[in-house]
């Protein structure tokens, strides 16, 4: 606990004096403009980056799973979850961490630049300053969470906490950009969309509906980067299978099982004579019952 905090401290104090210490220095373009140099050469060393981890730290990460996990499908479906936790999880620090240099830039901040342009040359000299075992710590907590995935008991997804570490930087630089790069949000039983997907090889090829994503969507704005790839079948639904379930319908601990209440109620003999003998039927004045049924003499002589 003493060296994690010693680590934290250690990072904040890193961040006051790299804001104390920044300097303005005249740029040919400004660092907000899609032409600017930094921009364009990080886009596109993020989107081979991106291609990259689709074809090689994905694999790795099947493999790994896969010696704990049989189900391909559901390996496959942790694996997309992870990749869009890691992004959420990384705009949200990078939110906290662009507020945070815009309120102490703000304070000496006298130009001649806008103060978003000052913010977006600080963060384009700064990228390293994130906590990445606080966003992997994160994205575990998010995988526990999620009822669409699950692993054995014993297993814990920090086994694929390389591949979540990779996912967490690359989408810490993207958020960092002045135009950033994002990943499109995706559902399962959505319908299918060859702009922005592409089909895996198990797919149905005429099925509508998308069954589970394999790999996101990476898109600027409302254009398109980088197709996905998606799994198609017929009769795809929301409804996943949840991580536990039993084979047995579960009664609620608050309701007991009453053996009066299940059991078939026979018909009372005091009810069935009185029935009965309203009917029709007589009972001996002795007790027992000695049914006399109708004739047409006791029927005219009750008239």
């Amino acid at each position: 606990m003493r060296s994690e905090i010693a680590i934290l401290g250690g990072r904040s104090s890193d961040l006051s004096n790299s804001l104390s210490s920044y300097r303005h220095l005249p740029r040919a373009a400004s660092p907000l403009s899609s032409d600017d140099t930094t921009q364009r050469v990080r886009q596109q060393s993020l989107i081979q980056r991106f291609n990259d981890m689709f074809s090689q730290d994905r694999l790795d990460a099947m493999d790994t799973l896969r010696r704990y996990s049989d189900d391909h499908e559901n390996n496959q479906r942790i694996i997309s979850i992870a990749l869009n936790e890691s992004f959420t999880a990384a705009k949200l620090a990078f939110r906290t961490f662009k507020s945070k240099v815009r309120t102490n830039l703000s304070v000496t901040h006298i130009g001649p630049e806008t103060l978003e342009e000052a913010v977006q040359d600080y963060i384009n000299r700064n990228t390293d300053l994130y906590d990445l075992p606080a966003l992997v710590s994160d994205v575990v907590r998010a995988l526990n969470r999620n009822l669409k995935v699950s692993l054995p008991p014993d297993v814990s997804y920090n086994v694929m906490s390389s591949f979540i570490r990779e996912a967490c930087k690359m989408a810490w630089q993207m958020s960092a950009l002045a135009h950033t790069l994002d990943i499109a949000i995706a559902t399962d039983a959505e319908l299918f969309d060859e702009y922005k997907y592409r089909r895996s090889y198990d797919s149905e090829y005429t099925a509508p509906l998308v069954n589970h994503h394999i790999w996101p969507c990476m898109m600027q704005g409302t254009r398109v980067l980088v197709k996905g790839e998606a799994c198609t079948r017929r009769g795809a639904s929301l409804t996943s299978p949840r991580r536990s379930r039993s084979p047995t319908r579960s009664y609620s601990p608050n309701r007991s099982f009453s053996p009066v209440r299940a059991r078939s109620r026979s018909p009372s003999p005091r009810r069935s004579g009185s029935s009965l003998s309203g009917s029709g039927f007589r009972s001996s004045s002795r007790g027992s019952p000695s049914p006399r049924p109708f004739t047409a003499s006791t029927t005219l002589s009750s008239y």
